[in-house]
């Protein structure tokens, strides 16, 4: 491939902006291509990658410099072709690919594309919509007042320039308390709330903060550039891993080649059995993209510990909600009888923070064996599978952090050197969900030929901080103008949660733009919540429309189902 022409520095240390800009289609057709020869296991086949159509609009829909739009319609270009790969092993041929870079550039604000019987997220926030119906695994954690909600934002440190990440995480008030701050500390707004924060958070260090919260089990980063990130021992780490990360496992080395299940459902993944262990937004993404795909998607998930509600509105769709507590030992009983059957296992939570319940990797090759069958077991973390970090906490934010993404988009909106703003939506997230679909598919495609059990690893910071490389690029400071010119977003600051973001992209996008009013970008659905329940569609389309992802039904509550069996 030709070596992508960049001009470097433009938005700080590391930074590499694309000297000439490329309308998007065409910007993905390349970006497809380099992601093919860097992907193992993935093909090259150049029939392959031209079956694949980008059709949309040449201008990002996404604010900023990053090329996030454009990642997304490649991963989603490269779910298509693998499971166009499937179908082939099933007997048939899907045809083309087709691949909306303007729906793809919705993916990732997928959590707040929802609408019930006429009414948005926010308003279903407000009214207790969302409330009626199911288990409140939230119970307002982050809602219950303005310091909760301020503990997930950026800071700056008494070091001069350098910003911080602090997040509560799914426990604000233990946050607060640890930096000798009032959870319930009465406040007229958001803004004073992070004010109060703030005047705590400058008494230390970037470094002094690290340390404060790696002894008390926090999550939190410091906002390196682009160039400090990959001078850390972990960012080189990191970086010796590709993106998608998946390996055959030598454990089991003579399990035979599993065929995928016969069905008349001709979606690529029809009758894969899989089991999701993940909160928030990245494995859930991921398992709702896998039902998509025709997978029975089971979500486990454990009925005393919180989740954030809004999102069970969008990333249940597809699948059963099962509450299980594997603290008791009936129910661990019970999640080890449905996975002595599963083909996947989603495990979202902290490296190897399962094995101790009987559940890591090794546990599920030994399973494996017993019962002569391959198995795939998904790892899906902030910082990926070795080095320092691997085993501490974290989230979209903290990738965002650690990566350099903040603080380019800081420096991409004109803030003083240092300020770092999170990129305008769950990007991590998402991505990561869709990578940890390519890495499945790819592991089930060898299981059929081949044999034998794999394990993957799906980082949030490695998604990150891939869409820094040169051979990406970013976008130069005009075309991150002209976006901002043609969709008119509000101001975005360092103080703001994604949630804010996501709703600063949603009103732009309704305000300036036919976007979320396209035929076919909604799909909708009769659901306990409402009679007319919309959320985003998938993306992939194939040829054969039999093929493509869709739902079998819509977003269901959490820990709605009383009892589970596979189908």
């Amino acid at each position: 491939m030709a070596k992508h022409s960049t001009v470097k520095g433009t938005y700080g240390p590391g930074t590499f902006t694309d000297a000439a800009y490329t309308p998007l289609p065409a910007e993905c057709r390349r970006l497809l291509k380099y992601f093919a020869e860097s992907t193992p296991g993935f093909t090259t086949d150049d029939a392959a990658l031209s079956s694949v159509e980008f059709h949309g609009g040449d201008l990002p829909i996404i604010p900023g410099p990053l090329k996030s739009q454009a990642m997304s319609a490649v991963c989603q270009a490269m779910i298509g072709i693998v499971g166009k790969e499937i179908c082939s092993l099933r007997g048939f041929d899907t045809g083309n690919i087709s691949v909306d870079v303007d729906k793809s550039g919705l993916y990732p604000a997928t959590p707040a594309l929802v609408s019930v019987d006429g009414k948005g997220l926010a308003d279903m926030e407000k009214d207790g919509t969302l409330l009626k119906v199911g288990k409140d695994l939230d119970k307002g954690v982050l809602t219950k007042n303005d310091m909760h909600y301020r503990s997930w934002s950026i800071y700056p440190t008494k070091d001069p320039h350098v910003w911080y990440q602090i997040m509560g995480n799914l426990h604000p008030a233990d946050f607060l308390r640890a930096y000798g701050l009032d959870p319930t500390a009465k406040t007229s707004s958001r803004e004073e709330a992070y004010n109060i924060i703030k005047a705590e958070m400058v008494k230390y260090s970037a470094a002094e903060l690290e340390q404060k919260n790696m002894e008390h089990g926090f999550c939190g980063q410091t906002c390196y550039t682009p160039e400090q990130w990959r001078q850390t021992t972990m960012g080189q780490r990191l970086a010796g891993h590709p993106v998608v990360n998946y390996s055959r496992k030598s454990e089991t080395p003579d399990l035979p080649p599993v065929p995928f299940p016969k069905s008349d459902d001709k979606r690529p993944l029809a009758g894969i059995k899989v089991i999701e262990l993940a909160r928030v937004i990245a494995g859930p993404a991921m398992g709702a993209a896998l039902a998509a795909l025709g997978a029975d998607v089971i979500k486990v998930q454990c009925p005393d510990l919180p989740d954030l509600q809004p999102l069970s509105a969008s990333l249940t769709a597809g699948k059963r909600t099962y509450g299980l507590d594997l603290s008791k030992e009936a129910d661990r009983e019970e999640l080890h009888s449905l996975m002595a059957d599963a083909d996947v296992i989603i495990q979202a939570f902290r490296l190897r923070s399962l094995e101790r319940k009987g559940f890591g990797l090794d546990d599920l090759l030994a399973k494996a064996n017993k019962r002569g069958k391959g198995i795939v077991y998904i790892d899906l973390n902030c910082y990926g599978p070795d080095g320092y970090y691997a085993e501490r906490p974290g989230f979209q934010q903290i990738a965002d952090a650690a990566s350099g993404c903040s603080y380019v988009c800081g420096k991409a909106y004109g803030f003083d050197e240092g300020v770092s703003v999170l990129p305008s939506l769950p990007i991590a997230d998402m991505l990561s969900g869709a990578v940890g679909v390519i890495d499945t598919m790819l592991a089930l495609r060898d299981r059929a030929k081949f044999g034998g059990s794999y394990h993957a690893t799906v980082a949030l910071t490695s998604v990150d901080a891939v869409q820094l490389e040169e051979d990406v690029g970013l976008y130069p400071p005009e075309i991150v103008k002209k976006i901002q010119d043609k969709y008119k977003f509000a101001p975005m600051t360092p103080d703001l949660h994604v949630e804010e973001l996501l709703f600063i992209l949603g009103e732009s996008w309704m305000k300036n733009s036919d976007l979320l009013g396209r035929d076919g970008y909604m799909a909708s659905f009769s659901s306990p919540w409402g009679k007319n329940h919309s959320i985003l569609a998938p993306i992939v389309k194939y040829e054969n429309d039999a093929a493509s992802p869709h739902w079998n039904h819509g977003p269901v509550p959490y820990c709605s189902s009383k009892s589970v069996a596979w189908a």
